[in-house]
């Protein structure tokens, strides 16, 4: 398939599946950047309360009621 008809296809996609295509294509972008993976990892081993994101913040950031009981 070339370019040109992936970009064809792309334009006929409803909303919500042009939506998850550039999900999807960003997260495989994503994935073969190691800047961004050091990054990642960086983030997760901080052992530092300082640069942790309280849990009302993070709810407040993805829209969220928190989590489902």
């Amino acid at each position: 398939m070339s370019i040109d008809q992936i970009k064809a296809e792309a334009t006929a996609l409803s909303d919500t599946d042009r939506k998850e295509l550039i999900g999807y294509l960003l997260a495989l972008g994503r994935k073969r950047t190691t800047e961004y993976w050091d990054r990642i990892t960086a983030k997760i081993e901080d052992r530092n309360p300082a640069h942790w994101v309280a849990e009302e913040d993070l709810d407040r950031a993805l829209g969220s009621d928190g989590p489902a009981a």
